[in-house]
């Protein structure tokens, strides 16, 4: 006896799964870089970093960029800091609160 021929396939409904737009966070392909505030002193290695030109050990904005980790103090200077990775950054930050277009937008939702 022959095997009976297949019915038609049924079409499976659609269903978007994505978030609406206003609730998708950006992919790391389209970050250039993240930051987050450090207020307290920063220790590593037993040692408290400062900043290089102004001396400053406080009230960091630690900002991680293209696999680099930079220091940045509250007069502007930026250091990179080669004891941190992005290991340890992600570790340490939390969700992010915002996206911003530019590196000046999110100084300023920062406080910097």
């Amino acid at each position: 006896m022959p095997a009976p021929e297949p019915g038609p396939a049924e079409s499976a409904a659609v269903v978007d799964d994505f978030l609406p737009p206003q609730l998708r966070v950006p992919s790391h392909d389209q970050v250039d870089g993240k930051m987050m505030p450090w207020k307290q002193p920063l220790v590593l290695d037993g040692e408290m970093a400062a900043c290089t030109e102004c001396g400053a050990y406080r009230d960091w904005l630690i900002l991680s960029m293209h696999g680099e980790i930079w220091l940045r103090c509250r007069a502007g200077h930026q250091q990179q800091e080669t004891r941190i990775d992005t290991a340890w950054y992600n570790r340490h930050s939390g969700p992010a609160d915002a996206t911003h277009a530019t590196f000046e937008d999110c100084l300023r939702h920062l406080g910097h």
